[in-house]
């Protein structure tokens, strides 16, 4: 035991009395730290990146290793926990009940395997302390009081699933002999291994640690799609944790459980919680010495667990939500309480930025109800630090659209920070002269701000929005449009229409259910100048305008018992019935009976006012008119007959088109090729080896307003599980129309259209983003004006195809021959942004092969001649 200056002792006891003194004193001044656990259901919550927020300590922002570059996409910027603290009058009337944040403990700073900085917070040293960059103990724990002050509530990210990189694998791994090929990071920055016991224990090499088993001694993930790799690998090569070791369980439990303790902190987000054992968390969480025990003692009997497992679905389908469920508390076992809803998340992009049939929506909304206990803790989001932003695809108008299905719709919004600015970066800081901002973007009144305040307030005046039941009443089977829903609660109901579509659309008796004697009150419209025009006590019916959004609510509405018939009216409009489906059949129409003669009348398809088909009516009411049924593909439609004069409509009949005979084209490109046009690039470390971007053929067919285009690759990946169906690849399609001028400049490839043509439409996409913008605003550096529909996606990856159908209704395309198709190869960050060309050799950038080459960001090419 080691000698103890007991002078010494006695001038530090009276200085932290001194110090404890002041403390309390200041406390008061800030807020309890511990309060009572909310009502989760009714939070909205902001997340937030502590680096990227706001600077309130300018004098922790250089630690002299050289990590901190204002401005830098990759390295630290300056945010800290003070600044946080400072804008807490900005959060709060954007409508803000709970702060989230990114890891605040200490952190590995660089990584030189990787090449990248931690500033990000995710690869921790230390659980236990505070990162030098952004704080200390009494920096967070006054975050705490001040939230706590205002009502407010706290909530910490965390992992318990690594730590950094400190060690690696060079060269093959042997399972049977995990301590060959070990590498330890010695030039990790700031230190060389974990800080805290026992996570210090990580040398492989040394027997004695080796035993200790605080590790799964293995390599990085080569393939999500293992489940016993995603359990055991190493996420990202950032060393995994033996989460079945009850040392490390202890520790974890032992440094989170602080947090709460001695910080106030309510509620836990936990980060890549997929790739840690579901049994895990039954321990970690509901233990007698797990967190919510150690909670109930700060007087928080509802401390609110939620993970993040990254799992969409594909649409109609419901793999994504069958694996999170496995995460999460049922009937027999309590492990997390509620998920990260990215289902949900891929969803919203398809509807909102991508215009997909809204009825895919509704399966989705209708699914969660079904598969989760309590749909009012789903966790909600559009946006993250993880993902492409919304606007990076999408319009304002659908970006508005989406906040309001969060706010209105089950599960608590959670806002990513910039969004209430309107970020297309994803990690963009807050403040100025950090990445992507020279200006403060704390602005209350940008537009985003005021609607995202504006649905925050109506998301507060009733419960309906917070506890109520959700009922589909109206969607699309056939593309973007109406998607109509009600909320109900305890005899209270609300009512959402909009229209997804970037075109009028008709909108046919929406029945409500409700009491003849009830009328619903309007209370939020979008882009809708005459909402109330569109309802009465028995149901919705007239125009919904492009983009356009109505919220109404019944004040103590009953619902009849049975649905109130209607008289029968004294106009009137019929149709004859048409065939079920049309194969490969050029003509078609539909005729019926209108009760006025010469009556002025629209052919409506799929609720699409926008090409709708005028005609007239004969002198006796009979009428016809044809039926398009030659569009390549195979899809669903529905047509009406609308009188605007009369505001009524036939019977909506529903049918299908299966039209395969059309004119295709083919052009081959050679292998090999797909390191520039003067093989000048070197390919990124993770593409070595591969031929993920080598385009081997590309063939498109066309046919009425359809067109079908595939690509033969040399291999297609999906080790990261995209949603899209390939990784290690980004596609962007330019699509020159015959017979229209066009831009020449290839937005952000820093190059332009061979020869001598230029471009109309260009599709960009990749894993985890598919959109498609016009040369309208476009330039070298930035994209042109978003179109909000993008493509169907089919990957066959046994064959190697990519195959992209792009549907000319949506995008003002009538035909498509004498069209020019031009198709690059290269590949994206997890941000949405072309990798980077570099002079050096490096895991995550392409180089160059000498330092005078152009720096194009085309890997291979092909042009296709309609």
């Amino acid at each position: 035991m080691p000698l103890i200056n007991k002078n010494r002792l006695t001038t530090l006891s009276i200085t932290s009395l001194l110090t404890l003194t002041c403390s309390s004193f200041a406390n008061e001044q800030l807020g309890p730290l511990h309060v009572p656990s909310p009502d989760w259901r009714e939070q909205v919550i902001y997340f937030l990146m502590i680096d990227r927020f706001n600077d309130g300590n300018p004098t922790n922002n250089d630690q002299g290793v050289g990590v901190y570059q204002p401005g830098a996409a990759s390295k630290y910027n300056g945010g800290d926990i003070q600044g946080i603290t400072q804008q807490l009058d900005y959060l709060q009337n954007l409508g803000i009940t709970a702060v989230w944040t990114t890891p605040h403990v200490a952190n590995q700073w660089y990584d030189p395997i990787a090449q990248y900085w931690g500033y990000h917070g995710y690869w921790a040293r230390d659980f236990d302390k505070v990162d030098e960059h952004y704080g200390t103990l009494t920096d967070y724990q006054n975050l705490s009081r001040s939230l706590h002050k205002r009502g407010m509530y706290l909530i910490q990210d965390i992992v318990v699933n690594h730590t950094g990189n400190f060690f690696t694998y060079q060269g093959e791994y042997n399972p049977n002999n995990p301590q060959q090929n070990f590498v330890l990071n010695q030039q990790s920055i700031p230190t060389a291994k974990p800080e805290q016991f026992p996570f210090n224990l990580n040398n492989a090499l040394l027997d004695s640690e080796f035993k200790q088993n605080i590790y799964h001694w293995t390599p990085a993930i080569s393939s999500v799609n293992d489940p016993y790799q995603v359990k055991h690998y190493q996420s990202a090569d950032l060393d995994d944790l033996n989460t079945q070791n009850p040392h490390v369980r202890h520790a974890l439990k032992q440094s989170y459980g602080d947090w709460v303790k001695n910080a106030g902190v309510d509620a836990f987000r936990i980060d890549t919680a997929k790739y840690v054992d579901a049994e895990f968390y039954n321990d970690f969480i509901h233990a007698d010495d797990g967190v919510k025990a150690i909670a109930k003692t700060t007087g928080r009997d509802d401390f609110f667990t939620f993970g993040e497992i990254f799992n969409t679905s594909l649409p109609y389908q419901d793999d994504g939500e069958q694996t999170i469920k496995k995460y999460l508390s049922d009937d027999t076992t309590k492990r997390i309480d509620a998920p990260i809803n990215f289902p949900l998340y891929k969803e919203i992009e398809n509807i909102f930025a991508g215009g997909k049939p809204t009825a895919q929506l509704s399966y989705r909304l209708a699914l969660a109800q079904k598969v989760y206990a309590d749909t009012g803790k789903l966790v909600n989001f559009i946006d993250n630090h993880d993902v492409v932003r919304f606007l990076q695809a999408g319009n304002i108008d659908g970006f508005k659209q989406a906040y309001v299905l969060l706010f209105t719709t089950p599960g608590i919004p959670v806002i990513y920070q910039g969004d209430e600015q309107a970020h297309v970066l994803a990690r963009q800081t807050m403040f100025a002269g950090g990445y992507g901002s020279e200006v403060s973007q704390f602005n209350p009144n940008s537009e985003m701000y005021k609607h995202i305040q504006t649905l925050a307030k109506l998301r507060n005046q009733s419960k309906v929005f917070t506890h109520g039941k959700l009922n589909i009443l109206a969607d699309s089977e056939f593309g973007a449009g109406v998607f109509a829903y009600q909320q109900s609660y305890q005899g209270q109901s609300a009512y959402v229409l909009m229209n997804t579509a970037n075109e009028p659309v008709l909108l046919s008796q929406i029945n409500t259910s409700l009491n003849p004697q009830t009328q619903a009150k309007l209370l939020f419209s979008l882009n809708l100048t005459k909402a109330e025009s569109l309802t009465n006590s028995q149901g919705f019916t007239g125009v919904l305008p492009a983009r356009s959004v109505a919220v109404f609510y019944a004040e103590k509405g009953v619902t009849a018992n049975k649905q109130t018939k209607q008289n029968k009216q004294n106009n009137w409009i019929t149709s004859n019935k048409i065939a079920k489906e049309f194969v490969n059949q050029n003509q078609a129409s539909i005729s019926g009976q209108v009760s006025q003669a010469n009556a002025k009348l629209l052919r409506v398809i799929d609720g699409r006012l926008s090409n709708a088909k005028a005609f007239t009516a004969d002198k006796n009411g009979a009428w016809q008119v044809d039926l398009p049924v030659n569009d390549l593909g195979s899809y669903p439609h529905s047509v009406e007959i609308y009188s605007p004069e009369l505001n009524i409509s036939s019977e909506k009949q529903l049918y299908k088109v299966s039209y395969q005979q059309g004119k295709q084209i083919t052009q081959q490109d050679p292998t090999g090729d797909d390191k520039g046009s003067a093989n000048q690039y070197q390919l990124a470390g993770y593409q070595q080896n591969a031929c993920y971007l080598d385009i081997q053929s590309a063939s498109a067919k066309y046919a009425g307003k359809n067109l079908q285009l595939t690509l033969t690759m040399c291999d297609i990946s999906t080790d990261w599980a995209p949603p899209n169906g390939m990784d290690h690849l980004a596609l962007t399609v330019f699509i020159d129309l015959a017979n229209k001028t066009g831009a020449t400049a290839l937005p952000k490839l820093n190059a332009t259209m061979p020869a001598g043509l230029n471009w109309n439409l260009a599709n960009s996409l990749f894993g985890w983003g598919n959109y498609i913008f016009t040369n309208t605003g476009s330039s070298a550096e930035q994209d042109g004006e978003k179109f909000s529909y993008a493509p169907d996606i089919q990957v066959d990856k046994q064959a190697k195809t990519i195959t992209l159908t792009y549907r000319g209704e949506f995008l003002d395309v009538e035909q498509w021959q004498g069209s020019r198709i031009y198709v690059t190869t290269w590949d994206k960050d997890e941000k949405g942004e072309y990798r980077q060309v570099s002079n050096q050799a490096s895991e995550w950038s392409f180089s160059l092969k000498t330092a005078s080459e152009v720096k194009s960001k085309i890997a291979d090419d092909i042009l296709l001649k309609l």
